[in-house]
């Protein structure tokens, strides 16, 4: 058997699948698979062929399935629905995506489609989606669709280790304008070195020996849409993307800085940051003490997906929050940026039970006093912590409740909505007890229970402290004081009160 792990491909139609399966085969000596096997709605006498492929090892092949675990939703037999589950587990996963406006206008002009509609408008409001079929989803145009494609797969590579899965993003602009680096990157992830670099890119003439896998290419620019959009729709859906998904995977993966009171997460979670070791020792010892807090979990969290009711439909959370039918299952992960491997690996596990041992601690005073939902239990799952508590429905959630997303760093919403009282209410009752609640001034945190009752349900956005000195000192204290400022302001200058007071 060859020793290179096989690789998946994850792409939209049209967003640089076989510019990388290229980049992988000329550079890193791998052998693509040129045949859709994954996408297959039925298997007949398919599986046997990709299986034997696929266990010869160092191939590359590719998916257009709209989400991990898609395959579930065909019906396969399964035996072929584990085998499906093997490859993408034992295989490295590259997710390759692009602007969508280029996708979309990449469509328009593929023969296929070119030559069945007019018009661009006629194809955008009327595309068929053939090639893109899906079985149980509808859309109203190609946007919406590659909008839900990229949300479910960034929430696969969101939620990765948690997966079990080894996956790595690339985008069609890097790969077209850093090519160098980007073949580095990919051989990092391959651990395949990169000696002689090969450029795939077209136009290609120097190099008659590029093997392609394809010949389905047009011009490969980027931000060519503008040509075909047009700057009116094109900026609309520049802008729409940024909004629902762009604006979260900055945070995720550049760990941006979203307001003058935030402070981005990954530096606080790298294995110098603190003393770990030790910090699990003392945590462990705690933990004991509590061991009989829950009841026994009444649900399997393997066969979540199976027997879960739903899903979360926030990008963020896809593969993190499951649905039942009055209880709800969240993974919390205690670094809202991604981490290397090793990393990850290493401090996690030992954040996440510090964050368990908070939920404890804290569980009882804050449902007491009317400010979280009722918890049934929490525990460690892979190293993520997760917590099992009451649910309420999704419409009662604040942003959902009012289709409300106010920017980064605006919290004149909670004076404007009538919620100035009760969330204050919320934070100072907890602050008496050197409990901050430090994402509480937050639509996505807040939801009604079903006595209209306001709660806050982000359970790791909890922080306890032994002394009131240790949380005045703390940065998440000046944080939370500097945003309250700026609540109490507007709140004043709302009521015709004296800010200077």
């Amino acid at each position: 058997m060859n020793s290179k792990k096989n690789v998946i491909i994850v792409s939209a139609r049209r967003s640089g699948t076989h510019l990388l399966i290229d980049l992988i085969v000329n550079n890193f000596g791998y052998e693509s698979i040129n045949y859709n096997y994954i996408d297959y709605y039925k298997f007949t006498d398919e599986m046997p062929t990709f299986e034997s492929l696929m266990n010869e090892g160092g191939k590359v092949t590719w998916t257009h399935a709209h989400d991990f675990k898609d395959y579930l939703k065909y019906k396969h037999s399964k035996e072929d629905s584990n085998k499906l589950d093997k490859f993408f587990s034992e295989s490295k996963i590259i997710l390759v995506y692009r602007d969508v406006r280029d996708i979309i206008s990449s469509c328009y002009h593929r023969p296929r489609y070119k030559s069945k509609y007019k018009t661009f408008d006629n194809f955008y409001k009327n595309f068929d989606f053939d090639g893109y079929e899906l079985t149980d989803q509808t859309y109203d145009n190609t946007f919406e669709l590659l909008l839900q494609y990229y949300k479910n797969w960034f929430s696969v590579y969101m939620s990765r280790e948690l997966l079990g899965l080894d996956i790595e993003i690339v985008s069609f602009e890097e790969t077209i304008e850093l090519y160098t680096e980007t073949v580095g990157k990919i051989g990092k992830f391959l651990e395949q070195p990169t000696d002689d670099i090969v450029d795939i890119r077209l136009p290609n003439s120097v190099d008659k020996d590029v093997i392609y896998t394809t010949n389905d290419f047009r011009n490969g620019k980027v931000g060519d849409w503008v040509n075909t959009l047009g700057s009116k729709l094109g900026t609309e859906l520049g802008e729409k993307y940024y909004r629902d998904l762009g604006a979260g995977l900055d945070c995720f993966i550049g760990d941006i800085k979203i307001h003058k009171y935030h402070y981005p997460e990954r530096s606080s979670f790298q294995l110098n940051s603190r003393d770990w070791k030790s910090l699990e020792v003392k945590v462990d010892r705690e933990l004991k003490e509590y061991e009989d807090t829950f009841a026994p979990l009444p649900i399997d969290l393997e066969n979540r997906y199976e027997e879960a009711t739903g899903r979360s439909q926030d990008f963020r959370y896809i593969h993190k929050v499951f649905h039942y039918d009055d209880k709800i299952l969240k993974f919390l992960y205690p670094c809202k940026a991604t981490l290397e491997k090793k990393v990850f690996d290493t401090v996690v596990p030992i954040a996440s039970k510090e964050q368990l041992l908070t939920i404890i601690k804290t569980d009882k005073f804050l449902y007491d006093s009317g400010i979280t939902p009722k918890l049934y239990h929490a525990g460690i799952y892979k190293g993520v912590l997760y917590a099992f508590q009451e649910r309420y429905p999704v419409k009662n959630v604040i942003y959902e409740k009012y289709n409300f997303h106010p920017e980064w760093g605006n919290y004149d919403w909670i004076t404007d909505m009538g919620y100035y009282e009760v969330l204050i209410s919320h934070f100072n009752r907890a602050y008496e007890n050197n409990i901050l609640l430090t994402d509480i001034f937050s639509v996505y945190n807040c939801a009604h229970d079903n006595d209209g009752k306001l709660k806050y349900v982000d359970l790791d956005g909890i922080k306890k402290f032994n002394s009131r000195k240790e949380m005045i000192d703390s940065k998440e204290h000046k944080n939370m004081i500097g945003i309250l400022t700026e609540i109490n302001k507007y709140y004043n200058k709302k009521n015709g009160k004296d800010n200077s007071k």
